[in-house]
């Protein structure tokens, strides 16, 4: 039995310190304060007296690794470490700036049509180790940066790195070590594991691992296996050699999604699964909410709501799919992105910007040599001036290359808030 700290007391938390109790440890939950909600598990106020009990200290992702209490603690590691422990399965790992949630919603419903006993969770809901009584043959795990921080032999059977681009940059000092925190999926891997990478992604097509590695690209690569795209199918090439499923007929057609539909079948090639169930996959698949969705269409207008864009990366990627000309809303609390070279790249596709939040002030400045900038105070003006100057065959795209803590609750409450204002408007309109 050991004395193990859980400090958090999100989703989380209250399931490491679940599970840890179910495994027969003396467990502490802790935070900084009190939640107002109601627990089931007792909660106390986070102290030194703490880490000077503990044996072991499991953080939630989002306590920073430079907390001064952390730097008294006997020994740290993460959840996903914990769990990575208990599950006897399979793991396949995804990270990335972009495309995580999609990339591992579209493998677990592969397999899962395939036959397979398959689990889902990690970063995105549920939290991995609360898969660890089901103890499933194959988990499929969203990574992020955070939950990377405090691994020691965490190793996916298969990892993959879909793309990188600038992020958490309030959180890390530079583009480098938030690289080097991604690049810790891979660490523990070795010569049977498989790495999957974007060879179009420059932070990652020199990479080289100890693992097989795998790239996807939009042409061949170089490495000896991988993806690539031709003629609107997938192409399997080296071990896993052969055609694959075709992508002419998916609902959603964004390049953010080629990109994880190539890793999501280069992902079950590995694992044996054919290319009729993947295409019935690809076809079916509507999106995600809050992930560049279609939510109206109103006088020839299109609305997209792609909320869960809190980076600059993911602002390119929407833009480089909407094949239109865009009403563009920006903005929120900043995330250290650099938005010039996002509106200097894209300024013939972006009629006009729309900007809100923290750090509009900032946006403003890089975005207005480029590009027309209108200051809104909040999601329903940002909406009506959006209606007013789009014109019919454009879009009107939120993608807010921010995160959305200034204004609203989370991502997912802000692309709410901005589907109930564009539904509000239509039916105003009509």
């Amino acid at each position: 039995m050991v004395r193990i700290l859980v400090w958090g007391t999100g989703s989380t938390g209250i399931a490491t310190a679940k599970e840890m109790k179910r495994q027969g440890h003396e467990v502490r939950l802790v935070d900084e304060n009190i939640p107002s909600r109601d627990m089931d598990i007792p909660v106390e106020i986070l102290g030194p007296k703490h880490m000077d009990w503990a044996e072991l200290v499991i953080p939630s992702p989002g306590i920073p690794r430079n907390h001064p209490l952390l730097a008294k603690a006997k020994r740290v590691v993460s959840e996903i470490e914990m769990a990575s422990r208990l599950l006897h399965g399979k793991i396949i790992g995804v990270t990335g700036t972009n495309g995580k949630t999609t990339t591992v919603t579209l493998i677990h419903s592969i397999l899962s049509a395939s036959g397979n006993d398959v689990g889902l969770g990690g970063n995105i809901s549920p939290p991995l180790i609360s898969l660890a009584e089901a103890d499933p043959a194959i988990v499929v795990a969203e990574i992020s940066s955070f939950q990377l921080e405090w691994i020691e032999t965490f190793k996916p059977f298969i990892a993959v790195c879909l793309n990188l681009s600038p992020d958490h940059l309030d959180r890390y000092r530079d583009m480098e070590e938030y690289t080097s925190q991604k690049m810790r999926i891979f660490q523990n891997q070795g010569k049977d594991d498989i790495a999957v990478v974007n060879d179009d992604d420059p932070y990652l097509k020199d990479i080289r691992f100890n693992s097989i590695t795998a790239g996807f690209a939009l042409s061949k690569g170089e490495r000896s296996s991988g993806a690539y795209l031709k003629d609107g199918y997938i192409y399997f090439y080296g071990e896993i050699e052969g055609k694959g499923p075709s992508l002419k007929h998916t609902k959603v057609r964004s390049k953010g999604l080629i990109e994880d539909m190539m890793a999501s079948a280069l992902v079950t090639r590995f694992l044996g699964v054919s290319t009729e169930i993947m295409e019935k996959v690809f076809m079916e698949f509507r999106g995600i909410k809050h992930r560049f969705e279609l939510v109206a269409e109103m006088g020839g207008v299109r609305f997209i709501n792609d909320s869960k864009a809190t980076n600059v990366g993911a602002v390119e990627k929407a833009l480089a799919g909407v094949g239109s000309r865009v009403v563009l809303i920006l903005g929120g609390r900043d995330k250290g992105g650099d938005f010039s070279s996002m509106a200097q790249r894209y300024a013939s596709a972006i009629k006009k910007a729309i900007i809100i939040g923290e750090a509009s002030q900032r946006i403003k400045k890089e975005v207005s040599p480029f590009v027309d900038v209108y200051m809104a105070q909040g999601m329903k003006e940002a909406v009506r001036q959006a209606i007013a100057i789009a014109s019919p065959g454009e879009t009107v795209l939120l993608s807010p290359g921010c995160s959305s803590f200034d204004m609203f609750k989370n991502y997912e409450h802000r692309g709410d808030v901005f589907t109930r204002c564009v539904t509000d408007m239509s039916m105003k309109k009509n």
